[in-house]
C-alpha cells in the first residue's frame, strides 16, 4: 500500500488509459462514436454483472449513494467518452485529443481544495502549470496545422465532466462514504452510461456499423481493458492518493498516446509533441513528489 505500489499502479493506469484513445480511433473506421460506446458499455454491464455475481460482490447501497454513483458514472464515462470520440471522429488526432483532455489536472487542482478539502502545495501548482504549458504547446501546433473548431471544443467538455466526477468521488472517499467494492461501483457507473448512450446511438446513428473482426476487437478492448481496467485503476488510485495527484497522471497520457498513434496509424510525431512530452514528464515528477 506504499509509494512503490502507487507508482506501479499509476504507470499501469497511464498505459491502459492512453490505449483508449488509440482503440477509439481504430473502431471509428467502422461505426459512429455513440454506437461504439453503446456496444462497449452493454458488454461492460454484462461482464461486470457476471463477475459481481460470481464473486458475490452484490450489496445494498443507500439510494443517496447510488444516485451519486450514477451521476459520477454518467459524467466520467458517457459524457467524457462521447466528447472524446466525437472529436476524433471529426478529424482530431488521437494524440492531440489526449493533449487537450490533459487540461483536466488544472481544473481538478483548482477545485480540489474547495470540493475535497485537499490542499495543493506550491510545488504541485508548479507542476500543474508546467503541464498546462506542455498542453498549450501541442494544441497551438495542432491549431496552426488546421482543424474543425468544434473538434477542439469537444475535449474541453470531457475535461469538465471527468474533473467534476473525480472530485465528487474523492470527496465521498474522504468522508468515508465509498464503502462499496470498486467492481460494484464500476457496474453502476456503466449502467448509468448505457442508459445515456442507448438513445444517443439510436437517435443519431441508428446503431449502424460495419461489423468485422477489427470493430469487434476494438469494442472488446475498449470494454475490458479500458472501461473495466483503466477506470478501475483510476478509482482505486482515488482511494489511495489525493485527487490532484491522480489527475496529474493524465499529463503522461498524451505523449504515450502520441507514440502509440505514431506506431499504429503513422500519426505525425512533431517536434512540439516531443517538447510537450519532456515538459509533461517534468510536470508529473513535481506533482507526484511527497
Amino acid at each position: 500500500m506504499g509509494l512503490k505500489s502507487n507508482i506501479i499502479l499509476s504507470g499501469l493506469f497511464v498505459v491502459v488509459w492512453s490505449s483508449g484513445f488509440v482503440g477509439a480511433k481504430y473502431g471509428l473506421a467502422y461505426a459512429g462514436p455513440f454506437t461504439i460506446l453503446f456496444w462497449r458499455y452493454l458488454l461492460v454491464v454484462l461482464l461486470l454483472a457476471v463477475l459481481v455475481s460470481v464473486l458475490r460482490k452484490w450489496q445494498a447501497i443507500p439510494p443517496r449513494v447510488l444516485i451519486r454513483h450514477l451521476i459520477v458514472g454518467g459524467m466520467a464515462h458517457a459524457v467524457w467518452l462521447s466528447a472524446v470520440l466525437g472529436a476524433i471522429n471529426l478529424g482530431l488526432s488521437a494524440g492531440l485529443t489526449a493533449f487537450i483532455t490533459a487540461l483536466q489536472p488544472i481544473l481538478t487542482g483548482a477545485l480540489s481544495a474547495r470540493m475535497t478539502g485537499e490542499a495543493v502545495s506550491p510545488r504541485e501548482w508548479g507542476g500543474l502549470a508546467l503541464g498546462l504549458l506542455a498542453v498549450g504547446i501541442v494544441i497551438g501546433d495542432g491549431i496552426a496545422l488546421g482543424g474543425a473548431p468544434i473538434a477542439y471544443l469537444l475535449p474541453f467538455i470531457s475535461v469538465i465532466a471527468i474533473s467534476i466526477a473525480s472530485l465528487i468521488d474523492r470527496k465521498a472517499t474522504n468522508q468515508g462514504d465509498n464503502q462499496a467494492s470498486l467492481m460494484l461501483v464500476t457496474f453502476w457507473h456503466s449502467v448509468a452510461s448505457l442508459i445515456i448512450l442507448m438513445p444517443m446511438a439510436f437517435g443519431f446513428e441508428g446503431f449502424q456499423a460495419t461489423w468485422n473482426g477489427e470493430l469487434i476487437f476494438a469494442i472488446i478492448w475498449l470494454a475490458v481493458i479500458v472501461s473495466v481496467a483503466a477506470y478501475g485503476l483510476m478509482f482505486l488510485l482515488l482511494r489511495r492518493i489525493p485527487a490532484a495527484k491522480v489527475a496529474s497522471l493524465i499529463y503522461l497520457s498524451p505523449p504515450v498516446t502520441m507514440v502509440m498513434a505514431w506506431l499504429l496509424f503513422a500519426e505525425t510525431l512533431t517536434m512540439a509533441g516531443i517538447i510537450g512530452l519532456i515538459i509533461a514528464a517534468i510536470a508529473i515528477s513535481l506533482t507526484m513528489k511527497r
